[in-house]
């Protein structure tokens, strides 16, 4: 899961992607949105965003990568941020208290380059938009197989 955040105009996207054991791609989605405080709030907006499409499409097995380190650490602690990232956090961990989320865990954005791609791609959307398996578009699948080339090194 990622996010990508335009400054000028506050703006965001978010990007998930939810593949199985073998890294076959279950489903991906995009969502733009018109304002976040920080590219810190909006990563973690899509971690809220990746487990809310999980569990509409019936998934609860979940492992979470995000590549923001300081936000997975902050999904670990126990307790709850008095900032504004509080509120984003406990929306998190009641949805995966619904869930058989796994474990939250940091990815660097070498390894997490479908969700990056997917979260630029949003900022130039309307509205939600998702793909299953073998349904995504070519740019998303020459992403895919690229990342698949850098799992094998």
């Amino acid at each position: 899961m990622d996010a990508a955040f335009d400054a000028n105009l506050k703006s965001y996207g978010l990007g998930a992607v939810i593949r199985d054991s073998a890294g076959s791609l279950i489903v991906a989605g995009v969502w733009p949105g018109q304002y976040a405080s920080s590219v810190g709030q909006a990563e973690l907006m899509a971690v809220k965003a990746g487990l809310q499409m999980a569990k509409e499409y019936g998934l609860s097995f979940l492992i979470v990568y995000c590549d923001a380190v300081n936000k997975v650490a902050k999904l670990k602690l126990n307790s709850l941020p008095t900032n504004e990232d509080g509120i984003v956090i406990n929306d998190i961990k009641q949805l995966a208290s619904t869930l058989n989320v796994v474990s939250f865990n940091y990815f660097s954005r070498t390894y997490n380059r479908v969700a990056h791609c997917l979260a630029r791609n949003a900022l130039h959307r309307l509205s939600f938009e998702h793909w299953f398996g073998d349904t995504q578009p070519s740019w998303l699948v020459s992403v895919l197989l690229v990342d698949f080339v850098l799992a094998d090194l």
